[in-house]
C-alpha cells in the first residue's frame, strides 16, 4: 500500500508498506557526496579532457597552416621583387636596390631586408624593431627558430649569379592571428563543457539521487525485530527497471530475514535449556572440565577445575588458558588444542591424552592429566579439556623410578654387572646392563654360560674355570677371580668376580649369585704406576730403577754365559748452554731428540736409558769382546756428530762417554756406575767429545781429587790460605800503579798448593764462593792496614768467580765490605775471565753494573781467549782489558800473534779502557809492548807475586812521594 506523499514526489519515491503515517525524513548527502554530482563531474572532466585534445590538435594544424601560408606569401613577394633586386646587384645600383628593399617593406611581418652582391657586400638593408606584446614569450616558444628567406639574384639572359636577397619575418606578427583564434576554439570548448556538466547534475539528482534517498530513508524506518511488518513499495514506473528490481530484492531479504530470526529465537531457547542441564552435571563430576573458545580463552569451568586452580566462581572466565600451564609445556598443548580445533568432523580422533605441569593461581606448579576434544555449536568450534591432579601418583613413581634408579647407578657407578645360576633350574643369567657394558644386546642376558664361554681370553679360561670349581667343590672359602672378557669391538676388559653360593644340607651349590666388575681402568692405572715408576717422563727412556734391574739381569746373564757387560755413561757437554740460551723448552726437545737418536745407535738387546739431567746411560750385553764397547762409544759420537734440529736452528752437540765393563771393572751396579762416572769425568777433563775406559789410575785421581775437596774444606775453616800480591808497573815511568791479589795454600802436610789445582775444585764444589769471600776481606784489610801505615794508596785487583756475581745481592754485598774496612771504592778491583763472563753474560750484565755504580773497577781478565766480541765491551761497564799472556810471550816472534795483541791494545785504547798487558818476561816483549803504547805491564820480567813484606820494600812509597789515581 502506498503512504500518502506530496504531489511532486508520488512518482519517484519508494517507501514502506506500512499503516504508519508518519512521514520518513528525507536522508541528507552532501552535495560532493551525492552520485548524481560524481557522475556529472566525471562526465564534465572527460568532456572537457577530450575537448582539450581535441583543440589541441585544432590549434596544431592551424599553427602548422599559419607556417605554410606564410611561408607561400613570403616567397610570393620575393619572387616579384627578385628582377629588379637581380638587376640593381648587376649593375650595382644601390639606389633601385634601396626601392626594393623598400617596397618589401610594405609587407609588415618582414621586418629586416638584405640585398647582397655577388662578393658579399651589402648593396641595401633596412630593418625596424620587431613588434612587442605580452605573447611575445608564447609566439618564441611555438616558433622557435626565426623566419629567415634567401633567393639567389640571377640575371637569366646571361645566366650569371649576381648575388642575394635574404629577408626577416617577426615571429609576433604571424602569431598574434594565430591567438586570436586559438582563444575563440578554447572559449567555445570550455563554454560547452560548463553548460554540459549543469545539464548532467540535473538529470542525474532527478534519475538516480533522490530515489535512493527516499529508499534509504524508508529503510532506516525498518524496525529490526520485526522487519517483516514493514516492506519497500515499488512505483509503477520502476516496476521493470533496476530500481525496482533492487526494492523486490530488499523486500525477499528483510522477509527471509525475520523468518531466521524467528528460529534463532527458538534455538537459543533450547540451548540455554541444554547448558543448564550440562552445567549441572559439569559441576558434580569429579575431574576439572574447562571450555575453550577458538582464541583458547575460557569459556566455562566447573567446580572441580575452579577448586583445583584456585579460582573463585566464574573468575577465570575469559582468561587465556596459557594461564594456567606451565611454560614449558605450553607450546605442545596449544599444538594439540589447535589441531583438536581444527579437525573435521570424519576425521579420526587421535588421542590427545598427555601429562603436563598445570599452574595454580597461586603461581604453584602441579603435576596433572590433560586430555582433549572438540565440540560443535553451529560453526563455532570449542576446546573442551578434561584435567586431573596425579600429584600423589607421580610421586609414587617419581619414588619407584629413583629405587630402580639407585640401584642400576651403584651397579653402574662400579661399572658391575649381576650374575645368577641357578643350579636346579640349570639356568644362567647375567644382568642385562653388564650385557650392554661390554657392547652385546641385552636380550643375551639369559644364555650367559654360553656367552662367558665364548668371550673368556683363552689364556684366562683354564685358571677362572679351575677357580669356580674349586669354590664349589668347597675348596676355598671366598670365591675372587681376575680374568679378561671380549668386547664386542674386539678390545679386551678386565673383570672381577666376586660371588657366594647357596649349599643345601649336605653342602651341594644349590645356586651361585654374585658381581662382575670391570676393573680395566684400576689394571691400566696400576700398568701406568708401573711405567711410570720405570721410565723417564721426558724421554720415555728407562729410569735408573729399571736401569739397574736390567743391568743386574744382564751382569747374572754375562756371568753364566762368561760373557762381557759394557756400561757406557754419557754426558751432553756444555748442555748448560742450550738451556740458557734457548731456554729449557729447547733444552728438552733436545734432549728427546738425543734419546732417540742413541736408540738408534745399539742394538734391539741393549738398554738405552736416562740417568736425570743431560746423563744417559747404555748397558751394552753379551759382548764377546770388550773392545765392542769401543766400538759402541764410536757409533754413538759419529751419529751425534750431525745437527739436531730444534725450533729452527742447528744445534751441534758433543757428549763425553765414561766405559766401565764387567767382570774386569766391578761385579755390581754401584761399583760399575762409579767407574762409568770417573771415567766420564776423565773423559769431559780431556775436552769432551770423546770416551775413555776406566782405569785404576783414574781411581786414584778421584780418590784424590776427593781428598783434596775435604782438605780444602779444612783449610777454610782453618786459615790455611794468604795472599800473595804482584805488581802492575805503568809503562810511562815504570812506577807500581796497582797489584794483583793471588791467593795460596800452605797445607801442613802436603805443603804448597798451586791454584791450578785447587782452584777448580772449588768451582765445581762450589766452596768457590767462600772461598772468594775470604780473598776479599783479606785484600780489603791489606789496603786498610797499608793506609793506616802511611802507604801511598795503590789500587788492589781481586778475582772473583762467576758463581760469586752470580749470588744475590753480590754488589751490595762488596760496597757493604768496603766500607766495613774502611775503603774507598775506587781502591779496588773486580777481575772476572771473558770466557767464564761470557758463558753467564745474562746474569751477571746487572750486577757489573751495580758494582760500577757504586765506584769499583771491572777488568777482563786472560783477554782474547774468550769471544773477544766488541759489542760486550760497549755493553758492560768494563774499565781495563788484560791482553792474555799466550798472546805477550810469541808477540816479538811470531807476527799473527804480534798483530793480534797490537789490535787488542789499539781496540782497548779507542774504547777508553786502560790495557793491562800479562806474562811479561823478556826485554822484546817489553819493547813491543812500549812501540804499541801498553798501558800497564805485568809479570815475571819485573817480579813474581810477593808476600805483602816484600812487596811494600819494593814497589810502595809512603805518602806523598808516589800518587796514584783512584
Amino acid at each position: 500500500m502506498k503512504a500518502t506523499l506530496p504531489p511532486e514526489q508520488a512518482e519517484t519515491d519508494i517507501l514502506p508498506v506500512s499503516g504508519d503515517t508518519e512521514t520518513s525524513a528525507v536522508a541528507r548527502v552532501l552535495l560532493r557526496k551525492r552520485l548524481s554530482f560524481k557522475q556529472a563531474r566525471n562526465t564534465a572532466l572527460v568532456t572537457l579532457a577530450l575537448g582539450l585534445v581535441l583543440s589541441t590538435a585544432q590549434i596544431t594544424i592551424d599553427l602548422l597552416d599559419m607556417e605554410r601560408q606564410s611561408d607561400q606569401l613570403v616567397r610570393q613577394v620575393l619572387s616579384i621583387m627578385r628582377e629588379a633586386a637581380a638587376e640593381s646587384a648587376y649593375s650595382f645600383d644601390q639606389a633601385l636596390a634601396d626601392r626594393v628593399v623598400t617596397g618589401l617593406f610594405e609587407y609588415k611581418p618582414i621586418y629586416r631586408a638584405v640585398i647582397l652582391e655577388d662578393f658579399g657586400n651589402q648593396l641595401a638593408a633596412r630593418e625596424r624593431p620587431q613588434a612587442e606584446g605580452q605573447l611575445k614569450w608564447l609566439a618564441e616558444m611555438l616558433l622557435p627558430v626565426e623566419k629567415t628567406y634567401s633567393i639567389p639574384l640571377v640575371i637569366e639572359r646571361h645566366n650569371q649569379n649576381v648575388g642575394e636577397l635574404r629577408v626577416s619575418i617577426d615571429r609576433f606578427l604571424i602569431a598574434q592571428e594565430f591567438f586570436r583564434r586559438s582563444g575563440v576554439v578554447l572559449s567555445t570548448g570550455i563554454i560547452w563543457t560548463v553548460a554540459l556538466a549543469l545539464i548532467l547534475v540535473v538529470m542525474f539528482y532527478s534519475t538516480l539521487t533522490k530515489p535512493f534517498l527516499r529508499m534509504s530513508s524508508a529503510i532506516a524506518e525498518i524496525n529490526p525485530l520485526r522487519p517483516a511488518d514493514k516492506l519497500l513499495s515499488v512505483p509503477m514506473r520502476h516496476e521493470d527497471d533496476e530500481l525496482g528490481l533492487l526494492a523486490k530484492t530488499i523486500n525477499e531479504v528483510l522477509v527471509q530475514f525475520d523468518h531466521s530470526l524467528v528460529e534463532r529465537v527458538r534455538a537459543e531457547q533450547a540451548l540455554r535449556e541444554r547448558e543448564t542441564r550440562l552445567s549441572g552435571i559439569m559441576d558434580n563430576v569429579a575431574d576439572g572440565i574447562i571450555t575453550l573458545d577458538e582464541d583458547l580463552r575460557i569459556e566455562t569451568m566447573n567446580s572441580a577445575a575452579e577448586a583445583l586452580f584456585g579460582y573463585a566462581n566464574g573468575e577465570a572466565v575469559g582468561q587465556p588458558f596459557v594461564t594456567l600451564i606451565e611454560e614449558r609445556d605450553w607450546t605442545r598443548v596449544a599444538v594439540a588444542l589447535m589441531a583438536c580445533l581444527r579437525r573435521a568432523e570424519e576425521e579420526q580422533r587421535p588421542d590427545n591424552r598427555a601429562e603436563i605441569q598445570g599452574r595454580r593461581r597461586q603461581g604453584e606448579v602441579f603435576a596433572m592429566a590433560f586430555g582433549v576434544s572438540q565440540m560443535r555449536l553451529g560453526d563455532r568450534r570449542t576446546a573442551i579439556c578434561v584435567v586431573q591432579d596425579i600429584t600423589q601418583r607421580k610421586r609414587a613413581e617419581q619414588a619407584l623410578r629413583e629405587s630402580e634408579e639407585r640401584l642400576k647407578l651403584a651397579v653402574r657407578a662400579t661399572r658391575s654387572g649381576v650374575f645368577d645360576n641357578s643350579y636346579t633350574k640349570s639356568t644362567y643369567w647375567w644382568s642385562p646392563e653388564f650385557i650392554e657394558m661390554l657392547g652385546y644386546d641385552a636380550v643375551d642376558a639369559m644364555y650367559a654360560n654360553k656367552l662367558f664361554d665364548g668371550l673368556l681370553h683363552p689364556d684366562d679360561k683354564d685358571m677362572a674355570q679351575n677357580q669356580i670349581e674349586r669354590y664349589l667343590n668347597g675348596e676355598v672359602g671366598d670365591y675372587l677371580s681376575l680374568y679378561r672378557l671380549r668386547h664386542r669391538d674386539g678390545s679386551w676388559v678386565w673383570i672381577e668376580a666376586r660371588g657366594q653360593a647357596i649349599r643345601d644340607e649336605t653342602g651341594r651349590p644349590l645356586r651361585f649369585t654374585g658381581t662382575m666388575t670391570d676393573v680395566s681402568d684400576r689394571k691400566r692405572f696400576e700398568e701406568q704406576l708401573m711405567y711410570v715408576s720405570t721410565h723417564d717422563p721426558l724421554t720415555g727412556l728407562p729410569n735408573r730403577t729399571l736401569v739397574q734391574d736390567r743391568l743386574q739381569h744382564a751382569l747374572a746373564h754375562a756371568g753364566r754365559k762368561d760373557t762381557t757387560v759394557a756400561v757406557l755413561l754419557l754426558d751432553v757437554d756444555r748442555f748448560k748452554l742450550v738451556n740458557d740460551s734457548l731456554g729449557h723448552q729447547a733444552g728438552d726437545k733436545l734432549l728427546r731428540a738425543l734419546a732417540q737418536r742413541l736408540g738408534s745407535c745399539v742394538r734391539a738387546a741393549d738398554t738405552v736409558g736416562r740417568l736425570g739431567a743431560d746423563e744417559f746411560l747404555i748397558v751394552a750385553e753379551d759382548l764377546p769382546d770388550p773392545q765392542m764397547a769401543a766400538c759402541v762409544a764410536e757409533t754413538i759420537l759419529v751419529s751425534l756428530s750431525r745437527p739436531f734440529g730444534i725450533d729452527g736452528q742447528q744445534l751441534f752437540v758433543t757428549t763425553s762417554i765414561g766405559i766401565s765393563l764387567f767382570p774386569g771393572d766391578g761385579a755390581d751396579f754401584h761399583a760399575l756406575m762409579r767407574d762409568a762416572d770417573t771415567a766420564m769425568h776423565n773423559a769431559k777433563a780431556s775436552g769432551g767429545n770423546g770416551y775413555r775406559f776406566f782405569t785404576p789410575e783414574m781411581n786414584e785421581a778421584a780418590v784424590a781429587r776427593l781428598s783434596l775437596e775435604h782438605s780444602l774444606r779444612e783449610a777454610l775453616e782453618q786459615g790455611q790460605f794468604f795472599l800473595h800480591y804482584q805488581p802492575k808497573i805503568a809503562m810511562a815511568d815504570m812506577q807500581a800503579v796497582g797489584v794483583e791479589a793471588l791467593i795460596r795454600w800452605q797445607h801442613p802436610e802436603i805443603g804448597m798448593i798451586p791454584p791450578g789445582k785447587f782452584i777448580p775444585v772449588a768451582e765445581e764444589t762450589g766452596l768457590i764462593v767462600p772461598l772468594g769471600e775470604w780473598v776479599m776481606r783479606a785484600a780489603l784489610a791489606q789496603i786498610q792496614d797499608w793506609r793506616s801505615r802511611g802507604f801511598a794508596p795503590i789500587p788492589v785487583a781481586v778475582n772473583v768467580s762467576v758463581r760469586q756475581i752470580a749470588t744475590p745481592m753480590f754488589g751490595e754485598r762488596v760496597f757493604a765490605l768496603c766500607q766495613e774496612y774502611g775503603v774507598p771504592p775506587e781502591l779496588l778491583e773486580i777481575e772476572i775471565t771473558e770466557t767464564a763472563m761470557m758463558s753467564n753474560l745474562a746474569y751477571i750484565a746487572d750486577t757489573l753494573n751495580e758494582i760500577r755504580g757504586r765506584g769499583i773497577r771491572i777488568a777482563i781478565d786472560d783477554f782474547g781467549t774468550g769471544y773477544s766480541s766488541l759489542s760486550y765491551l760497549r755493553r758492560l761497564p768494563i774499565t781495563t782489558l788484560k791482553v792474555d799472556r799466550s798472546f805477550v810471550n810469541e808477540a816479538p816472534t811470531n807476527a799473527d800473534t804480534g798483530a793480534i795483541a797490537a789490535t787488542i791494545i789499539a781496540m782497548g785504547r779507542q774504547l777508553g779502557l786502560k790495557v793491562v798487558a800479562e806474562g811479561i818476561e823478556t826485554e822484546e816483549q817489553l819493547e813491543f809492548l812500549r812501540q804499541h803504547h801498553c798501558d800497564e805491564l805485568q809479570g815475571y820480567f819485573f817480579s813474581r807475586p810477593l808476600p805483602p813484606g816484600d812487596l811494600e820494600a819494593r814497589f810502595l812509597q809512603p805518602t806523598g812521594v808516589l800518587e796514584v789515581a783512584g
